[in-house]
């Protein structure tokens, strides 16, 4: 190694221009990573949709989820499925092992679903496979407001010019629509007058279909021409549609004689509000791997020229960015960074007391960081809350190798007559050298184990271990091999610097140490318990919360309500909200689109779910203001629907399926039985939790009005009707059938047939028993002379987990009480096998996982420092330093009003790689004159003397770099990390210094080289 020193020391312009191009690289890699708020992560989730329109949840359950399932159980790597089942249509997830290709696992299922398909009742769609990301949010969401209250409008306009324009756009994704309403042609047929005619509904519909289309008729040949022939029958106004002359078994007749044929707006299947006005939603997502700010940037430039395009026809505004919060959390964690590196670099200059040496150490930090970037960028990795994080956390420990390496270059070149010589500079360079690899090493030993945690949590974390590993090698090679070509080429002569107080005063503390060390060694111990249990007392989560600048409120309307009805509700609910002096906009929607798959994907969808968001206004508290919303939406909806307000779940806990609370599944052989199972189970919890629990709550969850009809098999059969054909009747007369198409201001439109009366309007179960299902002999065959109609409630939705029907129940603890809850699920899980967790509880998934990390880290920092030091004891005497970090980790995590969480966790495990530094340190200077033959006392005592000011220079830049971070940063992970680590650095160093002396001073674990 010294002579790869030597080689770099005797070229400084060649290290310059190193240096340089080490700049520039970085400058390039900044401008160029793509940014988002969390890494790229493929969830190798898969979900299924299929549909069966008009069909109810329970039937859906047995007719659709329970084949689709079965066949779906032999999908290789399959590890568990879930479906949720609501009216028409079916959702199934499928959960495979984590490192497994979402793509790939999506083409096997696909395969299954072709087979499985053909087995499927009739009148089921084929099922569709879905990608499932669950940090698939809108990255941009623009309303078009209708200047004249006309929605449909601003339909037309939205289908078919914002979103064309959005998906043009670099970066861009799916673009769906919410809210609005299309046009179309309804025929309202007179039953009675039908009748005459000897048709129903569906007849009608039937004749309709067969006039009203054009019909290739073949080509014909005229001399050397071929022509194509088609037959025109489609209409091509609502006008032309209603003379249409159609066919019918007691002759043709006009659609005008037997209905009323007007344009009208179809039934809604969305809807979208916006601070109290009705408007379409264009939702913008992101293509996976594209920079977020960079594409909201450029869908902003679209939507203005196309504003302007528009005119005043309608309103087009931007009314959710979810890149402005992602650009101001990294901004806030990069300001914090830089000024944490601005400080460190001012603390090195306070410390070291020499302008020159300060800026030689402060360079490290910029040339380190640009490699680490331009590393980052190699890796094919983006800049986010993570990897930013992490080049945050390494600011303060990139420097400490160039301190120590400076310390030992001044000490040794400093005085003399003429610059040194490369050579010379080899050897003073290789006394720090051995020193500095062990300090890096044992750095990145620590974030090693941080990328093989499985599942998520690896994926997570990965970017912030490899900013930190990379950091720190950077840092080391740039203080070793850059750090002396540097000083000789800025190299002075200076004369000795003379004692100063500060080690004037510590040798008189650590002589008075040395004297009494089973009293220092009991105070340190006292101090490393005390902060222990400080930390062990702290609440757990695994990951904090971030403060929050936007608030959920959830609007549960009556089962069966859908999104047209809850128009005039949305709208008063967004008004009220938006009015609110702390909430700056007020925006949201209901149902979904035919084509907005990834809406329905989520387990949580429900048509009668109105969810609106409400975005904070700067200042405004979370915590302080939901009480005030929650009133002011119960007041809006006047007990309509049920009212929920919460944070919205943290991307980082949505991914790791931590956004629910304490969620148990209760399988039964029925939904029936399941329900039960779960009721009984949630008495059991109340009476085991008593005043710890506040209340559960069960999902699948709600009754909903259904008609049953209930066929007399023996009128059937004399009428020779069969139910299938009766059925069909009832649904076209009621809901309509669309029968054909015709063009309307060049837009295709469908032309839906109905019954008068009916048709979308309220139907009662006595009217659906008047509707005539069939006509013999001129006669109409009303539904009630073969079948009996009833109102009866059944579940609005049904629900299976690996191929059982299951009921979930959340626990909620009463606040501070959750140790005790789940203490007493514990005990009443132990009374029902039917019962189990389900709500993917990190510390359960992944717990035993980071336990074995912990464990790792401490292997790896073993083995590390034992061949380092050829030693196999003085490695437990150099880590008998890490629980002295606890000392000042505990009461600054108290102050900071941090909680046990996977930030702090990992914060207090990149202190082991740390505090170790500076034991490192000491006994280096220390063994380097045990060697030259002074005495073990002598040399401790010595050696802790010489490394003072490095020590506390390594750890004051330390401190102030985590201090911003930790004051400033907008990342909860980045702030409970920083917290943990800046107390534990501190306790660590102050107590270091003179345990670690006593240590080497007794000749315990001396090792055999220095």
């Amino acid at each position: 190694m010294r002579s790869l020193v030597r080689f770099f020391a005797g070229r400084p312009v060649a290290v310059s221009m190193a240096l340089l191009a080490t700049i520039i690289a970085g400058a390039r890699a900044a401008a160029t990573l793509p940014l988002s708020r969390l890494p790229e992560i493929a969830v190798p989730r898969i979900v299924v949709e299929a549909a069966m329109p008009g069909l109810p949840a329970e039937e859906l359950r047995s007719l659709v989820a329970a084949p689709l399932e079965d066949a779906l159980s032999t999908a290789k790597g399959l590890s568990s499925s879930s479906s949720v089942c609501r009216d028409g249509r079916v959702a199934i997830a499928l959960d495979f092992g984590w490192g497994e290709d979402p793509s790939r696992a999506a083409s096997r299922v696909r395969e299954i679903l072709d087979a499985a398909y053909t087995s499927l009742p009739e009148g089921a769609s084929k099922p569709i496979v879905l990608p499932y990301d669950p940090l698939a949010t809108p990255l941009l969401v623009a309303a078009v407001s209708p200047r004249e209250g006309d929605l449909s409008l601003a339909r037309r306009l939205a289908e078919y010019e914002v979103k064309g324009r959005l998906r043009r756009v670099a970066g861009a994704g799916c673009v769906t629509l919410v809210g609005g309403s299309r046009r179309e042609a309804a025929v309202a047929v007179d039953s009675r007058l039908a009748a005459a005619r000897g048709m129903t509904v569906v007849d009608v519909a039937r004749a309709i279909g067969s006039e009203c289309v054009d019909v290739p008729v073949g080509s014909l040949r005229e001399g050397d021409l071929e022509l194509v022939a088609v037959a025109r029958g489609r209409a091509s106004s609502v006008r032309e549609l209603s003379g249409i002359l159609a066919s019918a078994p007691s002759g043709s007749f006009r659609v005008s004689d037997i209905a009323k044929v007007v344009e009208r707006d179809a039934r809604r299947d969305s809807v979208f509000v916006a601070d109290g006005e009705e408007a379409v939603a264009v939702e913008l997502y992101r293509n996976p791997g594209a920079d977020p700010v960079a594409t909201a940037r450029r869908a902003r430039a679209a939507l203005e020229e196309l504003s302007a395009v528009l005119g005043d026809d309608v309103g087009l505004s931007v009314v959710w960015d979810s890149s402005i919060p992602v650009a101001a959390s990294i901004r806030d964690l990069a300001v914090a960074a830089s000024l944490g590196a601005a400080a460190a670099a001012f603390a090195l200059l306070a410390v070291l007391g020499d302008l020159r040496l300060g800026l030689l150490v402060a360079s490290s930090i910029p040339i380190s960081v640009a490699a680490t970037l331009a590393s980052l960028s190699a890796l094919g990795r983006s800049l986010n809350v993570m990897s930013l994080g992490g080049m945050g956390l390494a600011v303060g420990m990139i420097s400490d190798n160039a301190v120590v390496m400076l310390d030992a270059l001044a000490s040794r070149l400093s005085a003399g007559s003429e610059r040194p010589r490369p050579d010379a500079v080899a050897a003073a360079a290789g006394t720090a050298i051995s020193g500095t690899f062990g300090s890096m090493a044992t750095t990145a030993v620590v974030f090693v184990p941080v990328l093989f945690l499985p599942g998520a949590v690896g994926e997570l974390f990965g970017d912030l271990a490899v900013a930190v590993i990379a950091s720190n090698a950077f840092g080391w090679l740039c203080a070793v091999l850059a750090l002396p070509a540097v000083y000789r080429v800025a190299w002075r002569r200076a004369e000795a610097r003379p004692k100063r107080a500060l080690e004037a005063g510590y040798r008189r503390a650590l002589r008075f140490a040395l004297r009494r060390p089973t009293l220092t060694l009991a105070a340190a111990s006292i101090a490393a318990a005390s902060g222990t249990a400080l930390v062990l007392t702290r609440d757990a989560s695994f990951m904090p919360k971030d403060a929050a600048t936007e608030l959920s409120v959830i609007a549960d309307f009556q089962p069966g309500t859908d999104p047209g009805a809850m128009a005039g509700e949305a709208k008063r609910l967004s008004a009220a909200l938006s009015a609110l002096p702390f909430v700056s906009s007020a925006f949201g929607g209901a149902g979904s689109e035919t084509d907005d798959y990834a809406r329905r994907a989520s387990l949580d969808y429900s048509i009668e779910r109105l969810s609106l968001t409400c975005a904070l206004r700067r200042g405004a508290n979370a915590e302080t203001v939901m009480p005030a919303l929650l009133e002011a939406a119960k007041a809006a909806t006047r007990g309509t629907a049920a009212i929920t307000v919460s944070v919205p779940a943290d991307p980082a806990a949505s991914l790791l399926g931590l956004d629910r609370g304490t969620l148990l599944a209760v399988k039964g052989e029925s939904t029936r039985d399941a329900r039960e199972r779960a009721g009984l189970l949630a008495a059991a919890i109340a009476e085991e939790a008593g005043e710890a629990l506040s209340g559960v709550s069960f999902a699948p969850s709600g009754m909903k009005p259904r008609i049953v009809m209930t066929p007399d098999r023996e009128a059937c059969s004399v009428l020779g009707i069969t139910l299938s054909e009766a059925a069909l009747a009832l649904r076209t007369a009621t809901e309509g059938a669309v029968a054909a198409r015709i063009e309307l201001c060049g837009r295709d439109t469908d032309v839906r047939v109905f019954a008068e009366g009916m048709g979308g309007a309220d139907v009662s179960a006595l009217g659906a028993s008047a509707v005539p299902v069939s006509v013999q002999a001129g006669i109409p065959i009303r539904a009630s002379a073969i079948a009996r109609f009833a109102m009866t409630l059944e579940p609005s939705s049904a629900a299976r987990l690996d191929r059982a029907d299951v009921v979930y129940l959340e626990a909620k603890p009463a606040p501070g009480r959750i140790k005790a809850l789940e203490a007493a699920i514990d005990r009443a899980l132990i009374e029902d096998p039917s019962a189990s967790r389900s709500d993917g509880s990190a510390f359960r998934t992944y717990g035993d996982a980071m336990r074995s990390a912990v464990l790792l880290v401490l292997a790896l920092l073993y083995l590390t420092l034992g061949a380092q030091f050829e030693s196999l004891t003085l490695p437990f005497v150099i880590m008998a330093t890490i629980p002295l970090s606890m000392a000042g980790a505990g009461p600054v995590m108290v102050l900071a009003g941090v909680g046990l969480d996977s930030g702090s966790v990992i914060g207090l495990v990149a202190l082991f790689g740390l505090v170790v530094n500076n034991a490192i340190l000491l006994y280096e200077a220390g063994a380097t004159r045990r060697l030259a033959g002074l005495s073990t006392v002598a040399a401790a005592y010595g050696g802790a003397s010489e490394r003072l000011r490095p020590v506390l220079a390594t750890t004051v830049t330390t401190v102030v770099a985590l201090l911003p971070v930790c004051l400033f940063s907008s990342g909860a992970v980045q702030r409970s990390m920083s917290a943990a680590m800046l107390g534990g650095v501190v306790a660590s160093t102050a107590l270091t210094l003179f345990v670690s002396p006593i240590a080497f001073a007794a000749g315990i674990g001396s090792g055999k080289r220095a």
